[in-house]
This record gives C-alpha cells, sequence and structure tokens, in this order.
C-alpha cells in the first residue's frame, strides 16, 4: 500500500461567494478555468447535476497535445448552496484506482471569499503534482474573476 495523504489549498478571492460558488457550478464557467495552464476543457464534456447524487464530469485536454486528455466522473456526495461542494471520483485508472474525495469549502468575508479545497486520499508521491495543478487552475479562476470584480 502506498502512504497516502491529503491535499489541503485555502485560496482568497476578491468576488462574492456567490460569484466564486457558480465558477465552480456552473458548466460555461467551470469550462473557462478548470484544469492547471496549457489544459482546456471541452464546454460540450462539463456535466454538473447540482443534487447529492448528482454527476460531476468534465474532459481536460491539454492545449500542446490533444491525445493527452484526463476525464473527471465524479459523484457529486454533499452540496450546500454557497457553502460547501463535494465529489468522489473513481476508482478508476486517472485516480490511480483510488476513490478520491474533493471538498470546497466557502466562506465569504467583507466581500471576498475564502475557499478550503481539501483533496484526498492521495499517493504522497504524487503530493506536489497534484498541490501544482490546482494552485494553477486556481490562478486561472482568479484571472477570470478578476475580469470582474477589483
Amino acid at each position: 500500500m502506498k502512504d497516502m495523504t491529503e491535499l489541503v489549498l485555502t485560496r482568497q478571492f476578491s468576488a462574492p461567494r456567490t460569484a466564486v460558488w457558480a465558477a465552480f457550478c456552473e458548466p460555461e464557467i467551470i469550462a473557462q478555468w478548470w484544469g492547471p495552464a496549457g489544459w482546456d476543457v471541452q464546454d460540450s464534456s462539463v456535466v454538473l447535476e447540482p443534487k447529492v447524487g448528482g454527476r460531476h464530469e468534465l474532459l481536460m485536454v491539454q492545449q500542446a497535445d490533444k491525445t493527452q486528455q484526463v476525464p473527471l466522473k465524479a459523484t457529486i456526495t454533499e452540496f450546500d448552496e454557497y457553502k460547501c461542494f463535494a465529489s468522489a471520483d473513481g476508482p478508476h485508472e486517472m485516480t490511480l484506482d483510488l476513490v478520491i474525495q474533493t471538498r470546497v469549502d466557502f466562506n465569504e468575508f467583507a466581500g471576498r471569499t475564502i475557499i478550503t479545497l481539501t483533496q484526498g486520499p492521495i499517493p504522497f508521491e504524487v503530493l506536489t503534482t497534484s498541490q501544482q495543478a490546482w494552485e494553477s487552475a486556481l490562478d486561472k479562476l482568479d484571472a477570470l474573476l478578476g475580469q470582474f470584480f477589483a
């Protein structure tokens, strides 16, 4: 058995919680930022059924090599509007045959939103890569939100 760990990231956005929530839950917005730099999401691949048991699916495609694709085929495990969104993805090859839980908590303070993203279990050896991928994706989200909020 591999050594497992959990990824925890906290990020603050200069946008209200409703806007950040929409970025995680509206398919047309998800497609604009999800995935690290160098990756796009096919608009038509995004499915989000906003309820416990609903599907959360998308396909990330590498810009430099379109044959490199990473699917997300998760099931929503928690959906508390504007507060918490959680899903479980796997087991399949892209999750290293694990069921990976991803949870995002949304908190608003003084017109800004603080999210805490928790993901696991993940093998310790992919922690740095996973963290870099999420940080890159959240940078894209920050830039997107920055077009509308100061």
